[in-house]
């Protein structure tokens, strides 16, 4: 167990390593602060967090409230950044200890693509400057007015920095298709560095932009902070605080369902909290679980927290032994990586499913979730989401009709040994998916699984995923049955895939035939 550990641990820092040093450049800091970051938040989330396997660092999803909180003070901006970092791991500590971890469970999954892909944009036009190899541009809080400034600059573009953005992401595109896609993002940045030194592309380094970059950790020491900046950053603590919370506990959700593991979501919200008091302490940026790095962890074969342990290790010692290599490695390159990144955040596919094969509200809640985050804020972006949401909620259960009744079903929807049977009972709506997905997922029973959906009136987008999780969770280990699927359940369930993943002959209209097909197997 220790080897397979190691083993994960050490392949998650391939990939841990740029985009730590990559998100911290995104926000406007020098690299090896979120290499600091992704060593000393990554190793104590590891060791105090709720999740065994949650690789804990630098994220996309905090760049807008960094970027945010440096623009806003551009003289004590990095101060401002420490200070953040404590007040909003107080708030997570605190959220934690009151028991705020399992709220998050509510946040709709049309709303959670639709602010991904809102952070995605930012992120794309945040790195245009370096991808472009533009003189050094002025940050808005605006998304419009930066996107303004960018195009009123094209006619300096660095032809040099834009092929070098430019082969760093078909290198990494490429070397992903013949090697472990974790691996990719390393290699293809080396890779596009190699081209750039051994042409003599005359392009803008990491060394050049930030200085060299230290072979050791900073000393730690407690940032001051005043009143003042408490009541200044207050709100950007609770935005940093909501999205670090949310980001780790689906993180900490996707590698429970790969690994068959429970996390504890108020002990992680407090691991998380520690991780960013600590992160500030040694001059690092706020951090949080990270959903790609946890979920390589997990597929690595991870059994123990000790692989988040060895990540962190790992990280430190590049930066010992080769952080003057490492400075040589162009910005353009991180760039590339970044924008790559931002576009699959942007999941084009994942709209059209919820336009063509979902209530327009779900649609309509990524789309205003995606708008706001993009033109205003974050937390509005969220905000309008839930917002929407709970319109949805209230409209589709008002409209539902009541499921039929199925009395030939009593006598005979007993457990057996062999086979457990789970009603659903209500909405499988975003805000009870959740708590089914882990009352289902731990059950263990011997052979088969009857999910009966005949007292299922309404099933949202966060509903379908739940059900998606569930199969996957115990693919391989048993057959899973779904029961009193309606016509218009049928419809839904063949559009969003999930008669695919089951397979026509095992989903049934009443709970009767899926337990007599269950008996007879």
């Amino acid at each position: 167990m220790l080897r397979l550990d190691v083993v994960a641990g050490l392949t998650v820092s391939l990939i841990s390593l740029p985009l730590a040093m990559a998100f911290a450049a995104a926000a406007g800091l020098s690299p090896e602060i979120g290499l600091v970051s992704a060593i000393v938040a990554g190793g104590v989330a590891a060791l105090f967090g709720g999740s065994e396997l949650n690789i804990t660092g630098p994220a996309g999803s905090l760049i807008g409230v960094l970027a945010g909180v440096l623009i806003a003070n551009q003289i004590g901006g990095y101060q401002d950044i420490l200070a953040l970092g404590i007040i909003g791991g107080s708030i997570l500590i605190l959220s934690g200890l009151i028991g705020i971890g399992k709220l998050v469970r509510y946040v709709p999954l049309p709303v959670i693509i639709g602010f991904t892909g809102g952070i995605g944009v930012i992120i794309i036009v945040s790195q245009l400057e370096d991808a472009l190899g533009l003189p050094k541009l002025t940050k808005s809080p605006n998304f419009h007015e930066n996107l303004g400034t960018i195009f009123g600059a094209l006619d300096g573009v660095a032809y040099a920095a834009l092929a070098v953005t430019i082969l760093t992401i078909v290198f990494i595109e490429l070397i992903g298709r013949v090697t472990p896609k974790a691996f990719a993002p390393l290699l293809g940045i080396v890779a596009a560095a190699l081209v750039a030194w051994s042409l003599g592309l005359d392009v803008l380094t990491l060394e050049g932009k930030y200085g060299a970059i230290p072979r050791s950790l900073p000393t730690p020491a407690l940032p001051s902070i005043s009143m003042e900046q408490i009541m200044r950053l207050l709100p950007a603590a609770f935005t940093m605080a909501a999205l670090c919370a949310l980001e780790s506990l689906l993180s900490a959700s996707a590698s429970d369902a790969i690994a068959g593991k429970r996390h504890n979501s108020n002990a992680e919200l407090i691991g998380c909290g520690l991780a960013n008091m600590a992160s500030s302490t040694f001059g690092g940026i706020p951090t949080c679980g990270a959903i790609a790095r946890t979920t390589l962890n997990a597929r690595s074969g991870a059994q123990t927290r000790i692989a988040g342990v060895f990540n962190a290790i790992a990280l430190l010692l590049i930066m010992l032994f080769m952080a003057p290599i490492v400075g040589k490695v162009p910005t353009a390159a991180l760039a590339g990586l970044l924008i790559l990144i931002a576009i699959k955040m942007i999941d084009v596919a994942a709209y059209r499913r919820l336009l063509s094969n979902h209530h327009w509200t779900d649609f309509g809640m990524m789309a205003v979730t995606f708008a706001a985050t993009v033109f205003v804020s974050l937390v509005v972006g969220i905000a309008c989401g839930l917002g929407l949401a709970l319109f949805a909620y209230f409209q589709r259960v008002k409209g539902a009709e009541s499921p039929p009744s199925e009395a030939d079903d009593i006598e005979l929807s007993e457990e057996t040994s062999a086979v457990a049977v789970a009603p659903i009972d209500g909405p499988l709506f975003f805000h009870t998916s959740r708590r089914i997905l882990e009352e289902i997922s731990v059950r263990d029973p011997a052979n088969a699984l009857i999910i009966c959906l005949r007292d299922t009136s309404v099933i949202d987008a966060s509903g379908i995923q739940a059900l998606k999780d569930i199969l996957d969770a115990h693919s391989g280990d048993r057959l899973v049955y779904i029961s009193g699927v309606s016509e218009a359940q049928r419809r839904l369930l063949e559009n969003t895939g999930v008669i695919d993943i089951v397979g026509k002959d095992l989903v049934f209209s009443t709970r009767t035939a899926a337990l007599q097909a269950a008996q007879a197997h």
